[in-house]
Order: structure tokens, then C-alpha cells, then sequence
């Protein structure tokens, strides 16, 4: 039986249902089916968004009331609504129709898009919550105070770069018995962990032991452990100087990453050579010219932009090629097929190395809207993921609440704060009889 089919025979089992049910009820269909099928999906929003048909549909049993919100229908239990969490409808517009290279229907698909976008924000719901711009602002933060230093310094303390070989398997180093220092792991073992490559995580090592050697900071790779305690960083901007060619290999491929890039610009190798040799130089020229200091500033950014293209072109290529994703919670999970060939036609279409941004930029957010759908249609992924977001919630909650000393608190407490432990404390004995009721 073909899914068409299957559609009309599930629809005329349902033939109690006003037309407008039905509608909703097919769209509803199609984002459960495989992980959701764009063509019928988004035809099936433009379709209930045109002509209002989630305005026409009653908003349960035994009423006849309409939604008074476009959230509130898409969040209803079917036949009445989609039953779709609104935040995640967001991000399926990411998605492509595949007739969107017609003019016509790329209108109609663009129309539907702003309008589904406009009520949505209407109630609210634009994608982006406080816990994002808390976790956002809080990463700039840090990134803002030590830049790459912290990220160097963390693989520093977690990765070993010379690992001993045990059956022609690189093997973690082992424990130090005086010590009790924990283990380090190998590069390619800390990338598959974190999704990223063993090349990336390896510039990042290297580029600390480049400013080891050079006594920028007070601790080499091998005096580092995991869960060392912090060490104070260089200035922000010193890290430029040791993230770049001595951290990538060689010095003959150092050099010749420098001429190459060099000659990308329009200018002699050789005066790029020399002033890679002179990071002392450049620094003060940085602190001292505010037009040098803009130039090294906008080659950070393109530094920058240039990684996280990179991450993104290996999200990709890790689901069309691998078939699997992680999600927004850290689960790696498998994809369907037909999300996985959906990822592979994205992929075809930004190898080349001379793709810009926001062609990749789309593409990312598209396989990021289909992954979002594979979590949604399959109930036991989502069951994971929303476990896994409340014990971070939790465990974050936790090290916070831990952080306070009873007797500072005893000290500085007043009834605002009085008032904000009961209520917290109320919240937490609510939760723990609802949970323990379960």
C-alpha cells in the first residue's frame, strides 16, 4: 500500500471529521511520517495557514470555540490541532520544498513561512528562549575574558599527544600511582567525543605548546591533567600569536601556509613570513596602531568565520555520511534514511571549497530542521532528550545551590531573599511529590 493510500484510508476511517479536521489531521500525519516528508508538509501548512483553516477548526471536544492563538492549535492534541511543540515548528521552515525552484511555489512557500514566523511571534515563540541568550551571554563572557587560551588549556589537561600503542591501538596514558592524576585520552578520542576532528583538536594542543615554549604560559602540555585547577592566561589577543602555523604541523608547513595565504591576499610572501617570525613585533604594532589593530581584529573574525564553517560543513557531512547527528541535549542519535539522504543532497551542494557562508549557514540549518524532526517523530528519542535537558537543568541548579555558604547567606539575608529560598524550596518539594507521586 503506497503512503497516498495509507493517507486516505486512515483519513476515511476518520470520516466523522469535519474537513477542516481532516486537513489538520494529514498535516499532523505527515510530520510523524519518516521523520516528516517536506512536499506534504509544508504544502499542508500553506494550506491551513492560507485560508485559516486553524481558525475554522474547534478547539476540542464537545465545544465549538476556535483557537484563540495559532500556537494554541499547533500545540492541541489532534484531530483538533498538530500536537507539535510551536518552537520546534520553527524550525522545520528551515526545511525546503522540493518544487521550491518553481517561482510560483517558492512564493507561496516564502508567504507561508512569514505568516506561520508572524503569529508565532505574536504568542511569544521566536525560536530563541531566555535559557539560550543565559547560555549565550554567559559563553561570551568567558570567551570575552580569555578567548582561546580556555580552549586551548582544556585540551592541554584532557588530551595526550603520544600515546603508548597497545595492540596497534593508541591506548590512554595511564595514571600516575603517586599522583593519582586522572587519564588523559588521544586526540581522535577527545574529537569523537566533543564531533570534531583529531586535525582541529590537534592545532589546539599544539598551539599551547608553541606558547609553553615561548614562556607565555607557566605550564607545558605534560604538567597539565584533567581537572587541573585554572592558570592565569596571556592577553586575549596573544593567542593569535601561537593559534596559526607553528600550530599546525611542521615549520616547512607553517611557512607554506603563510605563502599561501599571503599570496590569497595580493602581497609577497615573504613580508608575511617576517612578521610571523616576529610576534613581539606585531603585538606592539597591534597595542600601539588602532588601523593595525582593525586589520588583526578582521583577521580574527575571518578566523573565526572560517572555523565555524568548518564545524558546519562537518555537521553536515557527519549526517549525510554517517547518518547520524547530535542533538541540542548532546544525544548522538541515528537519522532515517530519507533524513540522511536529504543531509547528503545538502552536502553535494556546498563541497566546493569555495562556497560561501550563508550557503553553508542554510544548509546547516536545514539539517538542523530535519534532525529536529527525526527527534520529534520518533517518541522515544524525545523521551531522552527532554530527560537529558532536566538533569542538566538539575545538576546546574545543583553546583549553583552548592556554591553558597550558609553562613555568608546567614549574614547578608533579607526578606526578599527569605522569601525567594521558601518559594524555591516550595517549587522543589512540588516537584519532588509530583515525581515520587509518579
Amino acid at each position: 500500500m503506497t503512503e497516498e493510500n495509507a493517507v486516505n484510508v486512515r483519513t476515511e476511517s476518520n470520516s466523522q471529521l469535519t474537513d477542516e479536521q481532516q486537513r489538520v489531521y494529514r498535516v499532523r500525519h505527515t510530520l510523524e511520517r519518516d521523520g516528516g516528508t517536506p512536499a506534504g508538509l509544508l504544502s499542508g501548512l500553506a494550506s491551513v495557514v492560507a485560508d485559516g483553516t486553524w481558525k475554522q477548526v474547534p478547539k476540542g471536544k464537545n465545544t465549538e470555540e476556535p483557537f484563540t492563538s495559532f500556537k494554541e492549535f499547533v500545540e492541541a492534541k489532534p484531530p483538533y490541532g498538530l500536537g507539535y511543540p510551536a518552537a520546534h515548528l520553527l524550525q522545520i521552515l528551515h526545511i525546503p520544498h522540493p518544487h521550491e525552484g518553481n517561482p510560483r511555489m517558492r512564493a507561496e512557500m516564502d508567504s507561508m513561512r512569514a505568516e506561520v514566523r508572524r503569529l508565532l511571534a505574536e504568542d511569544g515563540v521566536t525560536g530563541y528562549t531566555e535559557d539560550q541568550r543565559d547560555r549565550d551571554i554567559q559563553a561570551w563572557a568567558a570567551l570575552d575574558q580569555a578567548g582561546g587560551w580556555w580552549l586551548g588549556f582544556f585540551i592541554a589537561c584532557q588530551v595526550e599527544s603520544g600515546q603508548r600503542n597497545v595492540g596497534g591501538k593508541r591506548d590512554a596514558t595511564p595514571p600516575d600511582r603517586n599522583t593519582a592524576r586522572p587519564t588523559k585520552v588521544s586526540a581522535s578520542e577527545f574529537a569523537r567525543r566533543a564531533g570534531t576532528t583529531s586535525k582541529r583538536v590537534l592545532r589546539y594542543y599544539r598551539a599551547w605548546e608553541a606558547a609553553a615554549e615561548a614562556g607565555a604560559v607557566g605550564l607545558g602540555t605534560g604538567q597539565l591533567y584533567p581537572g587541573h585547577p585554572p592558570i592565569d592566561f596571556p592577553p586575549a589577543e596573544d593567542w593569535s600569536l601561537y593559534f596559526g602555523g607553528r600550530a599546525t604541523g611542521t615549520s616547512h608547513d607553517r611557512q607554506q601556509a603563510i605563502s599561501d595565504q599571503a599570496l590569497a591576499q595580493g602581497i609577497k610572501p615573504t613580508m608575511a613570513l617576517v612578521i610571523a617570525e616576529n610576534p613581539t613585533a606585531l603585538r606592539a604594532a597591534i597595542l600601539a596602531d588602532p588601523k593595525t589593530a582593525q586589520q588583526a581584529k578582521g583577521a580574527l573574525t575571518a578566523l573565526a568565520l572560517e572555523a565555524r564553517k568548518a564545524d558546519q560543513v562537518e555537521y553536515i557531512r557527519k549526517a549525510a555520511q554517517d547518518g547520524n547527528a547530535k542533538t541540542p541535549a548532546g544525544q548522538v542519535i541515528e537519522l532515517p534514511n530519507n533524513t540522511k539522504a536529504q543531509a547528503a543532497e545538502h552536502l553535494a551542494v556546498i563541497e566546493s571549497p569555495e562556497t560561501d557562508h550563508d550557503a553553508i549557514k542554510t544548509a546547516y540549518e536545514s539539517v538542523q530542521a530535519l534532525v529536529a524532526v527525526a527527534i520529534w517523530a520518533d517518541p522515544e528519542i524525545q523521551t531522552r532528550e527532554q530527560r537529558t535537558k532536566f538533569h542538566k537543568t538539575l545538576s546546574n541548579t545543583t553546583k549553583n545551590l552548592e556554591s553558597i555558604h550558609p553562613d555568608d547567606l546567614i549574614a547578608v539575608a533579607d526578606d526578599d531573599l527569605r522569601e525567594q529560598i521558601a518559594n524555591l524550596q516550595k517549587q522543589v518539594n512540588e516537584l519532588a511529590s509530583l515525581i515520587m507521586g509518579s
